[in-house]
């Protein structure tokens, strides 16, 4: 189910759509006031009122509106912190001590498809992490990455690791740091982790 990524900033023109219950077009600035017009226009029209009314219109919003930012609520959403911030620079650390190389474009596509049908996929909650981790690797790799456009802003719930880029490091660099950290993560059983 889709629903705005920000509900405390009204988007241009304010929240709209055209209620497909009633055929009627809705407008407000407020989210709130928003819903609650859309919620008066279906009972004066001899509508019930649904206990999942509110993600009923967020996702219709989404659809009628692709010009704002929706998210997935059924994939859960993964907070960046300093622990993933500092995990990262520890693989990042251990590739140069190693002179490990990324993998190849071929590896990462198939490492790719594997995380896309992962269970353990979420949203990564930071606006910048993944272009750190992204301009980082490339700097350290000294060749410019591709950056799978499905797998931008996606983080594994098992490691919390950002996915565009943890797809290019090798296993044994990850495995090392996994043990250097003393974390154990839970992937899933058709991971390429495993």
């Amino acid at each position: 189910m889709k629903r705005p990524k920000d509900l405390t900033t009204s988007p241009r023109g304010g929240w709209k759509i055209t209620d497909p219950v009633t055929g009627i077009p809705v407008s407000q600035p407020h989210p709130m006031a928003f819903l609650q017009k859309v919620q008066e226009a279906r009972v004066a029209n001899g509508h019930r009122i649904s206990g999942n009314f509110e993600d009923e219109v967020w996702e219709e919003v989404c659809k009628q509106n692709p010009h704002i930012p929706c998210h997935d609520t059924e994939v859960p959403e993964i907070p960046m912190t300093a622990d993933d911030v500092a995990r990262f620079v520890v693989a990042l650390k251990e590739m140069v001590s190693n002179g490990a190389q990324l993998v190849s474009e071929e590896e990462h596509q198939r490492r790719a498809e594997i995380c896309l049908r992962c269970p353990k996929i979420g949203h990564v909650g930071c606006k910048s992490c993944g272009w750190m981790a992204r301009t980082l690797t490339e700097l350290i790799a000294g060749r410019r990455i591709h950056r799978a456009a499905e797998l931008h802003k996606k983080g594994c719930i098992a490691c919390g690791c950002n996915l565009d880029t943890k797809t290019y490091y090798p296993v044994e660099v990850l495995k090392a740091v996994d043990q250097k950290l003393g974390k154990q993560p839970d992937y899933w059983e058709e991971c390429w982790m495993r």
